[in-house]
């Protein structure tokens, strides 16, 4: 399947996507004239403010409809020049219009803490806005010097991870696959990670990392300037270290970060076990590029059109409501499944405003994990969907929850398949669904603390080369193994292939923290059954109205307590325990 664009314009030369880019600049222009005099007055007005926000909702979304055509656009084909240049055209505008906005949150912020508490009572729609300026306002610039910064951002490490993006999904391949010569995407050499021959498997991803390493001095000094940019950022900004600063973004805090690291870190003796009984359940000495083996003689494949039935019908059994919700999709070619060159690697669900409606990529090869990877796009499609009835600046939830639904999705597929399965069936699935689960808590765990020491480094020193960015990804992976695999050399620089850490630094840590509190959300579903639903629902069309704690607090979720997160890994060890019990 193809998706279908003309939602938001008949195609890249519509007039009125340029009209709707010029209309929004120039309204965010007499936006920030007018807003500048409101905010000259000794007293706020409340119901003063509460217009202000109405209207820089409705030229946002003016220009979130175009960046999101251009994002999509450039996404289906990252080496067409036409997406290049409209990308480029929205992301001026975007930087301009964010310029004229970059007011509101350093004007607020001269109030005093009464006064704005004073505001979050007096408009309730925009309380968590007001208060999250509130909590910030330590960290927060001048007029002046937010508005440069919001000038800067067209050229500054979004920029940066564009060409990025532009570089390594440039690259081509040349592999001998069962006999074959071919010339092959990443996306498809990676997918031989699946491929049924050790051999294959492990030449497959030598070829691909000698590209990357090929491509050092590149992807080195992109990596090192985004990251001197961001954390330069953190460091004028205040913030105690870099990372404090996206955990301010994500609305949790850095010792609950600290703990989710350290507890994960801690954990990884279940990632030896688990890798020790695939390596003697393969007879292989076992190397990264073993990981997902498959364990069955014969590979399965599926069609699109089946893995779309295996993941409809489980929606659709969950709850109906929601199954209508991932049926639109389908319905209205909103998702784009296709392999061809220079399409962006990977997946992602992608919405920018309340009513846009999500559309997604996937890079489908038939394999079962790919199953998995549409339910987990078609949660966050569910999410958006859901969350739409919130006004723009309440739309939005920080990363740490926007994984929530993702997962949740994956799950209600994992359990469904699992029921329909024989003994020997589920051992295979299990063994998949623990390999996905660690790769969406210790491997990005493992990220996570790559990027730690990796800005310290580069804050401490300047400039880390290629070589000992790469010494310090050993020294993760061989924490995340421990005995249980042989790492080879070209290993070493699998950091410089992951988009998520030039793309937005400490992402990676939000996938971890969303993994184990799905498995707590997902236990009260299954002990509270049909009557969990509602809250669930309730919870995803919150979208980002308020704290990640108090959205969470009616489904019983405690993220404040010290055993939080090793009760996610002890349901982790309850599946490595039904799996052996499976196998023997």
């Amino acid at each position: 399947m193809q998706w279908d664009l003309t939602f938001f314009y008949k195609d890249h030369q519509d007039p009125n996507l340029v009209k709707d880019l010029k209309e929004a600049l120039k309204e965010s222009e007499e936006y920030q004239t007018e807003g500048v005099k409101f905010f000259s007055k000794p007293k706020i007005d409340a119901k003063g403010l509460e217009k202000l926000f109405k209207t820089q909702e409705k030229i946002i979304q003016k220009i979130a409809r175009a960046g999101e055509f251009s994002f999509l656009y450039f996404a289906q084909n990252t080496a067409n020049l036409e997406a290049q240049k409209l990308l480029g055209l929205c992301a001026n505008y975007e930087a301009k219009i964010r310029q004229n906005f970059a007011f509101i949150t350093p004007s607020l912020a001269r109030l005093s803490d009464d006064a704005l508490k004073e505001l979050e009572t007096e408009i309730p729609a925009y309380r968590h806005v007001i208060e999250k300026v509130r909590i910030g306002k330590a960290n927060t610039f001048s007029v002046e010097t937010e508005q440069v910064l919001a000038a800067r951002s067209n050229s500054g490490r979004g920029r940066l991870s564009e060409l990025y993006d532009k570089i390594v999904s440039a690259f081509s391949f040349s592999l001998t696959v069962d006999g074959e010569k071919k010339t092959l995407t990443g996306e498809q050499v990676r997918n031989l990670r699946y491929h049924p021959d050790s051999k294959t498997r492990r030449k497959a991803m030598k070829v691909y990392f000698k590209k990357y390493e090929e491509n050092q001095i590149a992807l080195a000094n992109l990596y090192n300037i985004i990251q001197t940019d961001y954390d330069t950022e953190a460091s004028l900004r205040k913030y105690p270290s870099s990372i404090s600063m996206r955990n301010r973004e994500n609305e949790t805090d850095d010792r609950t970060v600290g703990k989710l690291i350290e507890v994960t870190t801690d954990n990884a003796i279940l990632v030896e076990r688990y890798y020790r009984w695939k390596g003697k359940k393969l007879g292989l000495k076992m190397t990264p590029a073993d990981i997902y083996a498959p364990l069955e003689t014969v590979k399965k494949t599926y069609t699109y059109e089946e893995a779309k039935q295996i993941v409809l019908d489980a929606y659709l059994h969950f709850d109906r409501d929601i199954g209508k919700i991932v049926e639109s999709f389908f319905e209205e070619r909103r998702i784009d499944s296709k392999i061809v060159p220079g399409k962006r690697a990977g997946a992602f669900c992608s919405y920018a405003y309340p009513h846009g409606k999500p559309f997604i990529l996937l890079n489908f090869d038939g394999n079962i994990r790919e199953i998995m990877t549409l339910a987990h796009e078609l949660g966050h499609g569910v999410h958006g969907t859901l969350s739409a009835k919130q006004s723009y600046l309440n739309f939005f939830t920080p990363l740490t929850m926007a994984e929530i639904a993702s997962v949740f999705g994956e799950m209600i597929v994992f359990d469904k398949l699992m029921g329909e399965l024989d003994a020997e069936s589920q051992m295979l699935f299990l063994a998949r669904t623990i390999e996905d689960m660690f790769a969406t808590t210790f491997r990005q765990n493992m990220f996570a603390r790559f990027e730690v020491s990796s800005h310290r480094r580069i804050t401490e020193e300047g400039f880390v080369p290629w070589e000992e960015l790469c010494e310090l990804y050993k020294g993760e992976l061989q924490k995340m193994f421990l005995t249980s695999l042989t790492i080879p050399e070209e290993y070493h620089a699998e950091w410089s292939s992951i988009p998520h850490i030039y793309g937005v630094p400490y992402y990676v840590y939000a996938y971890n923290f969303a993994n184990l509190l799905v498995l707590s959300l997902y236990g009260k579903y299954k002990e509270e059954g049909k009557r969990f639903i509602p809250k669930y629902k309730a919870l995803l069309a919150s979208g980002g109205s308020d704290h990640p704690e108090k959205l969470l607090a009616p489904l019983g979720i405690d993220l404040t307590s010290e055993t939080f997160w090793q009760k996610g890994f002890d349901i982790v060890k309850g599946y490595i325990d039904r799996l052996e019990s499976l196998s023997v």
